[in-house]
């Protein structure tokens, strides 16, 4: 036998094997390269679940505005791009994909992913030219300091509030989109499970027959609407069967509204707390009007309480919304005593008192405070 010939088909072989395994490997790689203006000899990095148990996948030094991350693609996921300057943390959405993608940081701090199929479908709403502009007013707002309870602190919030309600519908529509379950789910995780918790999981544990429960991006919805579960939980336990406690305060229309009388004269009372800046808050307000237009005539009563301390953004936000139930603050924001006596750590929060003045009910939401209104007037 000819033994040089045997090593140099063995030698051949296994460097068919390496070039056939980089080349697999190189189909399946993740290729970000970045771009963040006036960044320099900063690191950065690309990370596996942030504000959980944080996975570094890749890592790299910014010089002069421009980086490289690279990793292998095991499964398409949501992922961050972060990094440091100074004592503040940056995080930017990317998705994990196998390709070449590039990442942008504009002027505003808007970041901007192209390449992939996910990145561009995901992530399309970072570059629609309507979230740009508002993006680009939120920024100009930040910059020019606007006073605080004047009509350019109230503006601000108006252009965050545009601003969020384009990306929020854009990704309502991925999440709908009834085709991609991976697309869907991941839709889900950065809307956070918003507008509705419930009808969002339907849609992440139907995509879990398809993608495995084992699939990184369904394990995180699921944690995700698991920890939402035991914090709303912890909130809808308290003051239940107490009794409420009365105030009187301004109302946004002019006048005294106690809180007592009210209660007196209705068969339930829905006591409301919201704000000019609270996304969630003011999309509630739909729903309240919705169940104020059936249930006030048989007994229903909203006091919604504002813990704005504007009356400027209070009176705005008022007008905008046009409540037609009482609508009271004393502008004192979370100082305020009314605050510290009811269960509110975080908002929209709500009590329901009945007439003999014991709350029944705490910060239900969606449906389930359309289902309890309801349940209460059969």
């Amino acid at each position: 036998m000819n033994t040089s010939f045997y090593k140099y088909q063995l030698l051949l072989v296994a460097a068919l094997a390496v070039m056939l395994f980089a080349f697999k490997q190189g189909k399946d790689v993740f290729d970000l390269t970045g771009d963040i203006k006036d960044a320099d000899n900063l690191g950065v990095s690309l990370v596996r679940d942030i504000y959980g148990d944080a996975e570094v996948l890749a890592r790299d030094t910014i010089r002069q505005g421009h980086f490289h991350l690279q990793c292998p693609v095991k499964e398409i996921m949501n992922v961050s791009v972060v990094y440091h300057r100074d004592r503040d943390m940056y995080t930017y959405p990317v998705i994990l994909e196998k390709g070449k993608i590039k990442f942008h940081v504009t002027a505003t701090g808007l970041s901007q992913v192209t390449g992939g199929k996910y990145n561009q479908w995901v992530l399309g709403y970072q570059r629609d030219s309507a979230y740009v502009r508002a993006d680009k007013l939120v920024w100009q707002s930040r910059q020019a300091g606007a006073a605080k309870g004047g009509d350019a602190e109230w503006e601000s919030i108006q252009n965050f509030m545009h601003r969020f309600d384009i990306r929020s519908v854009y990704l309502q529509k991925v999440l709908n989109n009834g085709k991609d379950a991976v697309a869907a789910v991941m839709a889900a995780v950065l809307l956070e499970l918003e507008p509705d918790r419930t009808k969002t999981m339907v849609i992440v544990n139907a995509a879990a027959t398809q993608l495995g429960d084992s699939s990184y991006v369904i394990r995180q919805a699921r944690k995700m609407d698991q920890a939402q579960g035991v914090f709303i939980a912890s909130r809808q336990g308290q003051m239940v069967g107490k009794p409420y406690v009365d105030f009187t305060l301004p109302a946004v229309n002019g006048g005294m509204v106690r809180l007592g009388s009210l209660v007196a004269a209705s068969k339930y009372t829905l006591l409301q707390f919201w704000a000019s800046w609270c996304v969630p808050c003011r999309a509630e307000i739909p729903v309240l009007k919705q169940m104020y237009a059936t249930y006030h005539p048989k007994g229903l009563e909203i006091v919604s309480f504002s813990m704005d301390n504007s009356r400027n953004n209070w009176l705005k936000a008022s007008q905008k919304e046009n409540m037609t139930w009482p609508n009271v603050s004393d502008l004192l924001a979370d100082k305020s005593p009314v605050i510290k006596s009811y269960p509110v750590n975080g908002i929209p929060a709500n009590v329901i008192i009945d007439q003999q003045g014991k709350i029944i009910a705490s910060n239900l939401i969606g449906d389930e405070l359309e289902e309890k209104i309801k349940t209460l007037f059969r």
